[in-house]
């Protein structure tokens, strides 16, 4: 939140220095959301009302009142950006979607993030975007934000429905597809099943194959064969970590699932190469050298795989650059810029 530019450095060392243990979390979250609303900066006390809700589990009744805070204190923030609010029907429910539209507008780029983040948490990076003269869409899909919180939608790997679904609502054509985090594996997937994709960016890498080679292989089909082995194994992880608790809970949360053994199922299959083949248009690749969500030896197998696609390009960003970590979170600004550029050189050519 302090990258995004949503809270000064002074937020984020109150809030460090506060937190002892897991059970200060949620306490220290709301104090400093309510410090920042006495002193009427109500777009870090949003974020710190965000902050409360990522870490509350899902069984928590305090984690949608959280999320309903934080979207109320959000958008009174912005009341004086000029963007539009769209609910996109979809399925039984809908799909949130925002939309800056400057003058004279170079192209448009699609936006949608991954495993856990909200459209709103982009603003500033969209709003970026949009400053540099594109129409920028940004949505949310199932398993995201408000997709599974208000209408119910569970995470697929088929993002392609969703894309399509977007695409036909604003008439689109042409356009670049962004996607963030475990975006970059949806993006490369939708662009596969849908042509009016131009161009696509893996924001960051996401893992070429999950469903595992040798011994890796061997392990997951034994615990698919014997689920009740890994669901003892994945809550003994959760009561030792905290991060295991958060990432398997979430995990079952937006996938619609009530074991681990379910969600482990389910994400054989994000596999990038399931449908790298496919991929026909021009691919931009961002990787960060130390990300601790991607291995770095992944960035060369997305490379490597995607042999049918126009052009791709690779950029790993590097700790002297300040951007080694998962989407560049220490420099947001480089990264954007290096995916404003490319854009701006592909549709050159594409043109």
């Amino acid at each position: 939140f302090y990258s995004f530019g949503y809270w000064t450095k002074a937020d984020a060392e109150q809030a460090g220095h506060a937190i002892q243990d897991r059970s200060d979390w949620k306490s220290v979250m709301i104090g400093l959301a309510e410090q920042h609303i006495i002193e009427k900066r109500l777009m870090a006390a949003a974020f710190s009302y965000r902050a409360a809700e990522l870490y509350t589990l899902p069984d928590d009744p305090d984690k949608i009142r959280f999320y309903d805070q934080f979207i109320e204190i959000f958008y009174s923030s912005i009341q004086e950006e000029k963007l539009e609010r769209f609910s996109i029907p979809f399925q039984s429910g809908a799909l949130p979607a925002l939309r800056f539209s400057p003058e004279n507008s170079k192209g448009t780029i699609i936006v949608h993030g991954g495993f856990d983040s909200f459209m709103e948490e982009l603003f500033t990076s969209v709003r970026y975007i949009a400053d540099a003269g594109y129409e920028v869409i940004i949505f949310e899909g199932p398993g995201q934000g408000a997709a599974i919180r208000k209408h119910n939608i569970p995470m697929t790997h088929e993002w392609e429905h969703s894309v399509t679904c977007v695409l036909d609502y604003f008439g689109l054509a042409d356009v670049t597809l962004l996607g963030i985090s475990l975006g970059g594996y949806l993006a490369l997937r939708a662009a596969a099943f849908e042509d009016r994709v131009s161009r696509v960016i893996s924001y960051d890498i996401s893992v070429y194959d999950q469903h595992g080679s040798g011994l890796q292989g061997a392990i997951y089909r034994f615990f698919q064969r014997n689920p009740s082995i890994y669901n003892w194994i994945a809550e003994k992880s959760m009561s030792k970590s905290i991060a295991a608790e958060w990432l398997i809970n979430h995990g079952m949360y937006i996938n619609g699932v009530d074991t681990p053994t379910e969600w482990l199922a389910l994400l054989q299959n994000y596999s990038v190469s399931d449908i790298a083949s496919k991929v026909r248009q021009d691919v931009l690749l961002l990787a960060g050298a130390e990300d601790h969500m991607v291995p770095i030896k992944e960035y060369d197998k997305n490379r490597q795989g995607l042999t049918s696609a126009r052009s791709v390009t690779g950029r790993v960003f590097t700790a002297d650059e300040q951007a080694q970590n998962h989407c560049q979170v220490g420099n947001l600004k480089l990264a954007i810029d290096v995916i404003l550029q490319w854009v701006e050189e592909k549709t050159s050519i594409g043109s």
